[in-house]
């Protein structure tokens, strides 16, 4: 009974600290009665209900003579359920107080106290340290790192994440991320290179995690370049560990981006041999990239179709494959676009015509693009082989084909006309007139008239344009 007196005593003087006067005899007597239980439930319903007034007034001393008595009670006795909570309480109320992972590690016991809780209380109080620490900015001392590195291990052990629900799931992970992308070394990348490798070790089943460590490393690469920084074997081996890290995120789309990301870093640095091992690990993903579960959400889609349009941006740059062929890649997209039903025509376009554009550029006899001056493209890679023009127009036959097939898919009448006409433009735009391109762009203008009116002023331009490109219909 005496204790919970003391309690509701304490609860009331808490709620008008700045009422209460001679606070240190208030704070002696409670420590004299705190002396007095050598119990640790009454000891921390107790220093609970006080521990406020102590903290206001900073009385470091009492707080410290508070934790003492907590931790050689505990050694004594087993810290049960209803104890569990109370010193959640009052580790979370010295969290919230002192806002400063050098003070709070500072207390005495904090460390070993905190080591002795477990479950939800002790998720909880690790989640609180890492919401605080990682609030005021970046985290540069390597002593703190270690420390709340314990504490983010000690968390992700602490919860299942395999067999969570989607939202319980996503606070602690996200916290997680947090911390991991507020640690920053400066100008010390290996450091932060090994960090990283640590994270992807201690944290592997947070996928969204493992997605930024990829970020993470390739912004390494690219400082490292832009500093003029000389050191290869380090560029090296943030691709590697992008390279490593990328198959075990869950999803192909997410693969794909992040393959294609690491494969224009890799371009970035004159690197082409990782950056062929890494389209080809996206081209894979592309062939993998499906719906889920049969329905695939708007965003996916348009995720497909926007990697798509930017792989067929980089093959450009890249030089293409003596053994494979040059037109190897973007026949496999060709293949994907027609095998994949959900994909609607008007967003296949938008990858069809950026194959227009890629067999384009790759037909020049000059290439103006390069990754580095010493990289041969393809018109030294491939001089002399007569089999590169003969796959070039292999190609632009498909795309030629396929277009016709792609546009008549279109339901809606007015779409099909427009994205008829947008083609007309892009195919007198970027070949020369043959009997195969004239028949294609006369298909066209045929589909674009039985679904336009006669004015139609897109139609009348797209005819004076065919005309200024001498095609005569």
């Amino acid at each position: 009974m005496q204790r919970l007196n003391f309690k509701i005593l304490g609860l009331k003087l808490c709620e008008r600290i700045p009422e209460v006067s001679r606070i240190q005899l208030v704070v002696d007597i409670v420590f004299k009665v705190l002396s007095c239980h050598d119990n640790l439930d009454s000891y921390l319903m107790i220093g609970d209900a006080y521990l406020d007034i102590i903290l206001e007034n900073q009385l470091n001393a009492f707080l410290n003579v508070l934790l003492d008595g907590i931790f050689e009670r505990a050694l004594e006795e087993k810290i049960g359920e209803n104890e569990l909570v109370t010193l959640q309480s009052i580790l979370s109320k010295c969290i919230t107080h002192f806002g400063n992972i050098e003070s709070i590690f500072g207390l005495n016991h904090f460390v070993d106290i905190l080591d002795m809780t477990y479950g939800s209380s002790r998720n909880s109080i690790h989640l609180h340290i890492l919401s605080m620490a990682t609030r005021n900015g970046h985290i540069q001392d390597p002593t703190i790192i270690e420390v709340l590195m314990q504490v983010a291990q000690a968390l992700y052990d602490g919860v299942d994440f395999s067999n969570m629900r989607k939202d319980d799931y996503q606070h602690p992970s996200r916290v997680i991320s947090h911390f991991v992308f507020m640690v920053d070394y400066g100008m010390d990348v290996e450091s932060q290179l090994r960090f990283l490798a640590q994270c992807r070790g201690a944290f592997a089943s947070i996928s969204e995690l493992q997605e930024m460590l990829v970020h993470f490393s390739n912004n390494l690469a690219v400082r490292a370049m832009r500093n003029g920084s000389n050191n290869i074997s380090f560029i090296k081996s943030c691709l590697a560990f992008s390279e490593v890290t990328i198959p075990s995120i869950p999803t192909n789309l997410r693969q794909l981006n992040l393959y294609l990301e690491t494969a224009e870093v890799a371009l970035l640095g004159g690197f082409v041999s990782h950056s062929d091992g890494l389209i080809d690990a996206a081209v894979n993903c592309l062939r993998n990239a499906d719906s889920v579960d049969g329905l695939p959400i708007p965003q996916d889609v348009n995720g497909v179709i926007s990697s798509m349009c930017k792989l067929c941006g980089m093959l450009v740059m890249v030089p293409g494959s003596l053994e494979q062929g040059v037109a190897c890649i973007p026949k496999h997209i060709l293949n994907f676009l027609d095998s994949r039903s959900w994909i609607l025509p008007r967003m296949k376009t938008k990858v069809l015509s950026a194959v227009v554009f890629l067999s384009a550029a790759l037909a020049q006899n000059q290439l103006l693009y390069h990754t580095r001056r010493e990289v041969i493209g393809n018109n030294q890679l491939f001089f002399g082989v007569p089999s590169y023009s003969q796959e070039l127009l292999s190609l632009d036959g498909v795309i030629l084909h396929d277009i016709v097939n792609i546009v008549l898919q279109e339901p809606s009448m007015a779409i099909r006309g427009k994205i008829a006409l947008e083609f007309c433009n892009c195919i007198a735009s970027v070949f020369t007139m043959t009997d195969e391109t004239l028949e294609a762009c006369s298909k066209l203008v045929g589909i674009a008239r039985s679904c336009l009116s006669a004015d139609n002023k897109f139609l009348q331009s797209t005819l004076m344009f065919l005309d200024e490109h001498h095609f005569r219909l």
